[in-house]
């Protein structure tokens, strides 16, 4: 059977403010940085493709997705999920996670969605529902996006600097502490439910982050400074993943470092593939 492509993008240049407590989140480029993932999944075949932006990109319609794309998808297929937006940071109610030296740090990741922030560990569920040998392909134009499976402590945002028109993605601390707060109850319940980690997936996770997790990523008024250095070196050749990651890396700010991250299932060579191509290779 022909490999199936599944793409969802997700692009936020606001939020409720509503939800976050008057903290309308926005941005300039995140609707933008959508349609470039969008127009790389539509060149690279993919059968069903998917563009969730600002008040579309709910948690209920970003899950929905992910839900429909692990039922449909065999082992073999792939889901590519791209994400620009703001990322922050969230009380770990569960006490699942851990920096880098193995000590709880007390915090989880997230994606700021519309409603809502979206917490790693529900990625992590809605991993552990794919088939075993689906790959799946992440790209995180965020703050807070080194790895989505590791939390780190929250940094305040940056405002827009007039010099350089830059703007940073993150969510300011006191705008995240003051959601929590009104909202703990329901995060705390999200939280509570969910238990799958990255030993429960069986698929094969690749995950491509604008910057480590103590960083900020930045976006200047076209696109986010990752996805237009994605958009810029996919016009090279470039054969695979590892190179993918070796030619973004180029040349970019020392104050911002992408990051590679992956895990699951390795039944595929992924990191071997050419990138974003729906036919896969068996690993050795």
């Amino acid at each position: 059977m022909t490999p199936q492509g599944y793409a969802l993008h997700i692009g936020l240049n606001a939020v409720n403010p509503d939800s976050y407590e008057g903290w309308n989140g926005e941005l300039f480029a995140c609707e933008n940085d959508a349609a470039v993932y969008k127009a790389i999944a539509e060149k690279a075949g993919f059968q069903s493709i998917y563009s969730l932006l600002t008040k579309e990109a709910t948690s209920q319609n970003v899950l929905q997705h992910l839900k429909n794309a692990a039922n449909q998808l065999q082992s073999g297929d792939i889901l590519l999920l791209t994400y620009s937006g703001h990322g922050g940071s969230i009380i770990d109610a569960n006490q699942d996670e851990t920096n880098n030296f193995g000590e709880m740090d007390g915090f989880d990741e997230t994606w700021c969605l519309y409603d809502r922030q979206l917490i790693d560990d529900e990625l992590f569920e809605c991993f552990s529902k794919f088939k075993p040998g689906v790959r799946i392909l992440i790209f995180s134009d965020s703050c807070h996006s080194g790895s989505v499976a590791r939390a780190a402590e929250p940094i305040i945002g940056a405002a827009l600097d007039p010099a350089t028109y830059t703007r940073s993605r993150v969510a300011p601390l006191d705008v995240l502490m003051r959601t929590y707060n009104k909202h703990k109850s329901e995060y705390d319940g999200i939280q509570a439910q969910l238990s799958a980690g990255p030993a429960d997936i069986a698929a094969y996770v690749v995950q491509f982050g604008a910057c480590q997790d103590d960083e900020l990523a930045m976006e200047v008024w076209g696109n986010g400074m990752f996805t237009a250095k994605v958009q810029q070196v996919m016009k090279e050749e470039i054969s695979n993943y590892n190179d993918l990651f070796i030619a973004i890396k180029r040349g970019f700010s020392d104050k911002q470092h992408p990051n590679l991250f992956h895990y699951g299932n390795k039944t595929y060579d992924f990191l071997a593939q050419p990138p974003f191509s729906i036919q896969q290779l068996m690993g050795a």
